[in-house]
């Protein structure tokens, strides 16, 4: 198979040159056979008239005593001299004198073509193959006149021997001819080719170069013809190609650390609604890598037929899209989307980007604020319900029964402390979450605090029926931190545990030290806490048990309190509990105040 430029120069140049030549070398030698054939025929038709006239007067004395054997004599005498088989035929086509004398002699020969044309007055000639020659014998027959016309019919064959070698020579010498001049004209399309093939493959090989990224290469071409306008043409392309894809590596760039680190999802997708671009938020949003998002249909993304159909209309109508749907793998969370098409340079829809943003936590927020606001005024009406409906029994005459009074007057009081236990709870919490409250980091002993604690609760445990046991290192233990908000701390899940706690249970308290923290851990025997109801443990007013809560005087923001001291302290709280059979709070501290 033929590849390069140069060997099909060659290969069609030689073609041509060899199709030239043969048609040339065709047509010459037939030329030239014909025009030695005409020159033949010419000169065999003189010879043959020329004989013809000097045999005529002897043929008015032919059957004179004689006569006879003169013209056997000249006929035979001339056909060797012009090497040729002379007939003498009478005008019914007998021979009448041959110079060979062979079986044709013997019969009658008016069929043959030449015969039957010299019979009617007309010169004939004919070529054909006869038994007594190898070539071919040109026959020649012309009539010989009387005095009154035609008397008799002069025939010469002359075998075409010396013509067949002279043209077979002559063709040989032309054939040789052709030849050289083809091997003449190759060398010189040789060089024709490589003329042409040179600068072509130089540049062929340079764009192969440039198609490969090589955008430095450049084509040096001399001349002024069109190879050296298309060489200074690609190499204007190729520095364009250079400056764009110099653009186009820092837009990607760019663009990769924008959605690197973009918070927000980023897809694209294809007119057709394939997945062409996707960056690592969406990763975590919808639990998929990027390659293995790439090239799938839309639908496949995200499972969210909320989010397929905006995909599909904004694609197929062209209009922007923006909604809140609900993801729900891997986990359940509400995106925000927005969805923009995007068009080609003929006005058609070409894909569309998907931003999807995620608001599970504000839409979280936004409810813990509405039901913050529904608890506090829940928790605020029940004191001041209980406070203003005994005030206006005793204002309506339970005045007049101590007993009545005094019992009321408890509740009230009762309810007015727990008032302010819970106002003083939030302006607390308040305090703290707006950074207001001012930690005091000193080196404290943490045992001796737990001590202290233990002891103030002690008390209330046995006369609840409780068992209160610590676990204490025999050592001090050294903790940097505000000691009155990590007593807080410990108040506060102490409390709970002695409240939630049945009587004859037990509640137990235990330090550890390890290499760059403390492990504080209080544990219960109590009723326990739901699974479910863990990650919202520590949110504010949340209860497990409503009813009970409200018995032990809770307020219901200890432990949301407990976590915000422990996060500025650098600490984390764990939970673990089994309904029925108890819970522990297991806290971790570091040693040193952490910057």
């Amino acid at each position: 198979m033929i590849r390069g430029i140069r060997w099909r120069i060659v290969v069609t140049y030689m073609l041509l040159i060899v199709l030239a030549l043969s048609i040339f070398g065709v047509y010459m030698l037939q030329f030239i056979e014909k025009l030695y054939m005409d020159n033949l025929q010419t000169q065999l038709k003189e010879e043959t008239s020329l004989l013809a006239t000097w045999v005529s007067p002897m043929l008015a004395e032919y059957d004179t005593q004689g006569q006879k054997e003169d013209v056997h004599e000249m006929l035979r005498q001339t056909g060797m001299a012009v090497s040729s088989r002379v007939t003498l035929l009478d005008l019914q086509g007998d021979v009448m004198l041959d110079t060979l004398g062979d079986a044709d002699t013997r019969k009658n020969q008016l069929d043959y073509p030449e015969i039957a044309s010299a019979v009617e007055g007309s010169v004939g000639m004919h070529v054909r193959k006869v038994p007594y020659s190898t070539y071919n014998v040109m026959h020649m027959a012309v009539p010989v006149y009387g005095d009154h016309g035609p008397i008799a019919v002069l025939r010469m064959a002359v075998p075409m021997k010396g013509a067949h070698e002279t043209l077979q020579a002559l063709w040989g010498r032309i054939g040789m001819s052709l030849l050289i001049v083809a091997a003449v004209a190759s060398l010189f399309g040789l060089r024709f080719a490589h003329g042409i093939a040179a600068p072509i493959e130089a540049i062929t090989s340079s764009t192969r170069k440039i198609a490969e990224g090589a955008f430095d290469e450049r084509i040096h071409q001399r001349g002024r013809d069109e190879l050296r306008v298309m060489a200074d043409s690609i190499n204007a392309m190729a520095a364009r190609l250079s400056d764009q894809i110099e653009d186009l590596t820092q837009q990607k760039g760019k663009l990769e650390g924008i959605l690197k680190h973009l918070v927000s999802g980023v897809i694209v997708v294809d007119r057709s609604g394939r997945v062409t671009l996707v960056n690592q938020a969406i990763e975590w949003m919808i639990g998929y890598k990027a390659e293995e998002l790439l090239q799938k249909w839309h639908w496949e993304a995200g499972y969210n037929f909320g989010l397929s159909a905006m995909i599909d209309e904004a694609i197929l109508v062209g209009t922007a899209q923006k909604k809140e749907i609900t993801l729900h793998r891997p986990v359940e969370r509400t995106v925000e989307v927005h969805i923009t098409p995007v068009s080609s340079n003929n006005g058609r829809i070409a894909g569309a980007v998907v931003l999807m943003h995620d608001v599970s936590e504000w839409r979280q927020l936004e409810r813990m604020r509405s039901e913050f606001v529904a608890n506090v005024s829940h928790e605020l009406r029940t004191p001041i319900t209980a406070v203003k409906g005994f005030s206006e029994t005793l204002l309506d005459g339970a005045l007049n029964d101590p007993v009545i009074t005094r019992q009321f007057l408890q509740i009230i009081y009762d309810e007015s402390e727990r008032l302010k236990r819970l106002v003083t709870d939030l302006l607390e919490l308040s305090k703290i979450e707006s950074g207001h409250t001012v930690f005091h980091f000193e080196p404290f002993d943490l045992t001796a605090l737990v001590k202290r604690t233990v002891e103030k609760y002690r008390h209330q445990a046995e006369s609840l029926g409780l068992t209160l046991e610590t676990e204490l290192p025999p050592a001090h233990l050294q903790l940097e931190g505000d000691s009155d908000r990590i007593a807080q701390v410990l108040i506060n899940l102490l409390g709970n545990a002695i409240a939630y706690t049945p009587s004859g249970g037990r509640v137990d308290v235990s330090v550890m030290e390890q290499e760059d923290d403390v492990v504080l851990k209080v544990r219960d025997t109590g009723v326990g806490i739901p699974a479910e109801d863990i990650p919202r443990l520590f949110e504010r007013f949340y209860r497990v048990d409503k009813a009970r809560a409200r018995r032990s005087g809770g307020t219901g923001l200890g432990l949301a309190i407990v976590k915000h001291i422990l996060e500025s302290h650098h600490g984390q709280v764990e939970v673990t509990s089994v309904v029925g059979e108890g819970s522990e709070f297991t806290i971790t501290l570091p040693k040193t105040k952490e910057i």
